[in-house]
């Protein structure tokens, strides 16, 4: 009788954990082809797009989104400005009037081994007349990206539900306004090691500065 016990009430603290922590919605990977590979961009806004939730209903549903970049590509930011970095995930439906707000939305850069990168950030959200529906990171810093001011990411990642009103996904698209940042895409392959292009930095701001001096003195 008290093992039978015992075994009820272990299975009713089970069932209890299972009510007040759900388990997290498991990650759907949607893969964006960057425009260029290879052109620095700086002073615009980069924009990927992606057909991989294409119809899916809006009904509430929790989503955990990893956006990667196709064909193993990672995109370097060289973070010159990094607190007027902006990312952006904009969901496109085919309703003619606002869709509705994506749910609580949280979310993070991801490294190039697809891990989180930086600390976990509370994103924007917003909805539009035109059917979309946008929720975005604006909160970078060296700080909170470990003190490098250049990463490189295979993409992002939003933890976020979305809205309950029937809809359909039409399209969706990744934005990178970087201001006075500055992306590359390329390979691993194709992309210099930090340590050679912090190098390369400095040699080149050491030969402006000589240069600029050589003329003064002239």
């Amino acid at each position: 009788m008290q093992k039978s016990f015992t075994s009820g009430v272990a299975a009713l603290g089970v069932l209890l954990m299972f009510m007040l922590f759900p388990t997290l919605a498991a990650a759907t990977t949607v893969s964006f082809t960057p425009p260029s590979v290879g052109v620095p961009f700086q002073n615009t806004t980069v924009n990927l797009f992606s057909t991989g939730l294409n119809g899916m209903t809006l009904s509430g549903q929790p989503l955990s989104l990893d956006l990667v970049f196709t064909n193993d590509l990672l995109g370097r930011i060289q973070l010159l400005n990094p607190g007027t970095l902006g990312v952006n995930l904009t969901i496109f439906t085919n309703a003619a009037i606002d869709p509705g707000f994506a749910g609580a939305t949280t979310g993070y850069l991801l490294n190039k081994q697809g891990g989180q990168l930086g600390t976990l950030q509370t994103a924007g959200r917003a909805s539009s007349s035109d059917g979309s529906f946008i929720m975005g990171l604006v909160s970078f810093s060296l700080a909170n990206l470990g003190g490098a001011n250049v990463v490189d990411i295979s993409g992002v990642h939003f933890d976020t539900s979305f809205p309950n009103t029937g809809f359909t996904v039409t399209n969706a698209e990744l934005s990178f306004t970087l201001n006075t940042n500055q992306l590359i895409f390329g390979t691993a392959q194709q992309l210099p090691e930090t340590s050679t292009l912090a190098l390369l930095i400095a040699g080149v701001s050491v030969g402006g500065l000589l240069t600029r001096r050589q003329i003064l003195s002239q």
